[in-house]
């Protein structure tokens, strides 16, 4: 296999990132004398046999591990973006990009080489085994040991699973290689499908020591310096309950999913005696003095004038790692779960840069597509004024540059950044770049916007299309505030405003949904029945960006039809809402799987239907999906 001659190299690459990664660390932290650092080489720093002595050396590897992950960045968004409807190819683009876009992709194609993922799972895999021979030679103590291991496992079920999505049939390794024969050799390390594999990690993550943050971590709440700029670490580091709610959600398994996705929301929520509403997709109306929180809106009583227009979502992308949560204020991780920064040097240099740009180091190779711009984020309708267009979309995941659409929500750290009017929304100046060549960037790989439509994705095929609705539109405050039946609403706002089933009357309290479908958003500012409840401010996905609900069509006339179609509502605001970000093929094949169990079609039909988007809105070519090409070659 290809993966066999590419990996020969692999263990010095890695030494090398981790030597890297380590000494800048190591120097901030005080782990180690930098000077002793500095005269060191990579195998001397990182060699296997000696520097896996204690917990700042498992520490060190879990770091480099990431420096190797953050590789990744451009395949993913390439293969799940590229080979979907959102995004097309440019003149520029290239041949093995061309044949991504049009579904023609032989296995000596670029983005069918496997390696780059293999390279991450088999340092994993080294790293992993290490830390048994430490537990075991107590050269760490088993509180260490669980969530370090525990996290170095979730980037390979991660890893794994991108490679199962694009590939359908993977060979699994799970030890070190002895041989670099070995990897061969399908009676050691079989090949298994992409249903073997989902079912495999989740017993992988199910038998993690620990889900929860790895608050014991040399790096955990700790910010670095690299290149002239500041990074927060917490926000690199893969988030466990969302990684085991997806491959639930991935194998049908709702409840399970919802459970591991509430448990993270509600973890914000813990040891404080004013629930918090981090990851809640807040909002309210801006009034001069309370600013929006990463939602698009208008300033009170002046929705009907353009010129009030605000748009704070767009800041997600924008805003630094280290604009962490203060007092009074929203920061950027009350948004952005999972995202990895690039500092722009060559070892941490932004892929995005080259692939989207068209001024000066942007090589323009791919575009967003005809159909997303025109048949999505340009047809939404706003609330109130009507106008006709999404704030997520123009000017925030894409922009006319020079004349042509461009992706822009990697481009917000390329460009600079000015604010010309008094509602303080941040704009990119396309002719003026302060460094051109320091290719800084971020790769989106989590945030709070996903997570709820993942959420509402799980409460809708678990029965509860409501709550669906209620997350994908306007909000959990709005939809329960049941009435009495005079129509009028219950003024003290017992019994309401949280997930529940309908009170049997105007006496009885509305009887709560189980949890993981129970989201408390009571606010009540009695002086006896005080209340500020954790979903008191969930605005809904629609509503956050100032948008009409999704209006029910006629055909769905009970639960079964809502459930149908709320999963597509759902998948369709996904693309509104998370674009471009990598997510997109494996949404649509996660949805063609789950149609095709219940007799809807086959996989390869779905997934055709949705593609062939880019050609009807005059794209540059793509080619039939079918069974055949359906998954990429992989190139041995």
């Amino acid at each position: 296999m290809k993966i066999a001659n590419n990996i020969k190299q692999r263990n010095m690459k890695f030494k090398n990132i981790i030597a890297v990664s380590v000494m800048s660390v190591i120097c901030i932290f005080g782990l180690s004398s930098c000077d002793d650092m500095l005269n060191s080489n990579a195998e001397e720093v990182v060699d296997t046999t000696e520097n896996f002595q204690n917990v700042y050396d498992a520490d060190n590897a879990i770091w480099g591990l990431y420096g190797k992950f953050s590789l990744l960045a451009e395949n993913v968004v390439v293969m799940n973006e590229l080979r979907a409807d959102l995004m097309d190819v440019t003149p520029n683009a290239t041949p093995d990009e061309v044949a991504i876009n049009s579904n023609t992709a032989t296995a000596d194609n670029k983005y069918c080489d496997p390696t780059p993922f293999y390279e991450v799972i088999l340092n994993a895999n080294d790293i992993l085994t290490n830390y048994d021979k430490m537990l075991a030679e107590n050269k760490i103590s088993k509180e260490d040991y669980d969530p370090r291991y525990s996290d170095v496992m979730a980037i390979r079920s991660w890893t794994y699973l991108q490679l199962g999505i694009q590939f359908g049939e993977v060979p699994y390794i799970t030890d070190p290689l002895n041989s670099i024969d070995e990897i061969n050799n399908e009676s050691l390390f079989p090949k298994l499908s992409l249903d073997q594999l989902i079912i495999q990690l989740i017993e992988d993550m199910e038998g993690v020591p620990t889900l929860e943050i790895n608050t014991l971590s040399t790096y955990y709440n700790k910010t670095i310096q690299d290149n002239g700029k500041s990074f927060y670490l917490n926000m690199q580091f893969i988030n466990k309950h969302l990684l085991l709610g997806d491959l639930y959600l991935w194998n049908d398994q709702y409840v399970q999913a919802a459970t591991q996705y509430k448990a993270y929301m509600d973890a914000d929520d813990e040891g404080s005696s004013k629930p918090q509403i981090n990851n809640k997709v807040s909002g309210w109306v801006w009034a001069g003095t309370n600013e929006p929180r990463f939602q698009i809106c208008y300033q009170r009583y002046k929705d009907q004038d353009v010129t009030s227009f605000r748009n704070m979502w767009k800041e997600m992308f924008f805003r630094n790692s280290t604009d962490v949560t203060s007092s009074g204020t929203m920061s950027l991780q009350d948004e952005m779960i999972w995202m990895i920064s690039f500092s722009g040097t060559s070892e941490s240099s932004s892929p995005f840069v080259t692939l989207f740009a068209n001024t000066y180091e942007g090589k323009y190779q791919l575009k967003p597509s005809a159909y997303a711009i025109d048949s999505l984020w340009e047809i939404q309708v706003q609330q109130s004024n009507g106008f006709v267009f999404d704030g997520r979309g123009r000017e925030s995941s894409f922009d006319y540059v020079n004349g042509e659409p461009v992706v822009l929500k990697y481009l917000y750290n390329y460009y600079d950044i000015y604010t010309t009017d008094d509602n303080k929304t941040i704009h990119l100046n396309y002719n003026t770049i302060s460094n051109p060549y320091s290719k800084t960037g971020k790769w989106f790989l989590y945030k709070a916007g996903l997570l709820h439509l993942r959420y509402a994705e799980a409460a809708n095929r678990a029965g509860y299309p409501k709550l669906a609705y209620a997350l994908l539109n306007n909000g959990i405050k709005t939809n329960y505030d049941w009435p009495k039946s005079d129509g009028t609403l219950r003024a003290d706002k017992e019994g309401v405003q949280y997930t529940s089933f309908p009170p049997a009357n105007d006496s009885v309290a509305a009887e709560p949904y189980p949890d993981p479908f129970y989201l408390d958003a009571r606010q009540n500012d009695d002086p006896y029945t005080y209340l500020r409840s954790a979903w008191r401010d969930n605005a809904g996905i629609r509503n956050r960006a100032f948008l009409l609900n999704i209006s029910k069509p006629d055909w769905v006339v009970n639960k079964a039809d809502s459930i149908e179609w709320l999963e597509q509502a759902i998948i369709k605001e996904q693309a509104l809402e998370c674009g471009l970000e990598g997510h997109r093929w494996a949404d649509l094949l996660r949805i063609a799987r789950r149609n095709n169990k219940e007799g809807k079609g086959s996989v390869s039909s779905y997934m055709n239907k949705v593609v062939q988007h880019k050609n009807n809105a005059g794209g540059s070519g793509v080619s039939a999906i079918t069974d055949n090409n359906l998954f990429l070659p992989m190139k041995e």
